[in-house]
């Protein structure tokens, strides 16, 4: 399943003020399931603590976020790329979180990249163990 290749951005760079790397990219740009997932995790997480604090205001503001997002990804052309695993892709995901200890989902987003043939722009070190799941690894 080869495709044309293009840039995973992965959540470590949308959820920081590094997005803005992602401008100057002039191939494909994609997100996955994973990648939204976490970032939605994130910014509910984020949310419920300053409402746990009592600070409403900085709350409110991870609600903006979240509901600013697909007009971001519109507006960036991301395209939300259908990971397509299989049973066989599990096993390999396993080895990578057990053997390389990286994230569950840097895991699968690495067996998408590989898949895929894609680049991937990163802030997270995870991404040093699983260069050889990227067509490269832009780190930000």
């Amino acid at each position: 399943m080869e495709e044309a290749g293009g840039v995973l951005i992965d959540t470590s760079v949308l959820v920081s003020k590094k997005l803005g790397t992602v401008l100057g990219l002039r191939e494909p740009l994609y997100v996955t399931p994973v990648v939204i997932l976490e970032y939605l995790n994130w910014v509910i997480e984020s949310r419920n603590m300053w409402f746990t604090k009592g600070d409403t205001k900085r709350a409110e503001g991870y609600e903006r976020l979240v509901k600013l997002l697909q007009g971001l990804l519109e507006e960036l052309d991301v395209e939300v790329v259908d990971q397509k695993l299989d049973i066989v892709d599990l096993g390999d995901i396993v080895t990578l979180v057990l053997e390389r200890e990286v994230d569950p989902g840097n895991a699968l987003n690495a067996v998408t990249a590989k898949k895929m043939n894609l680049k991937v722009v990163t802030r997270d070190k995870d991404w040093e163990k699983l260069r050889d799941y990227a067509k490269e690894v832009i780190l930000v």
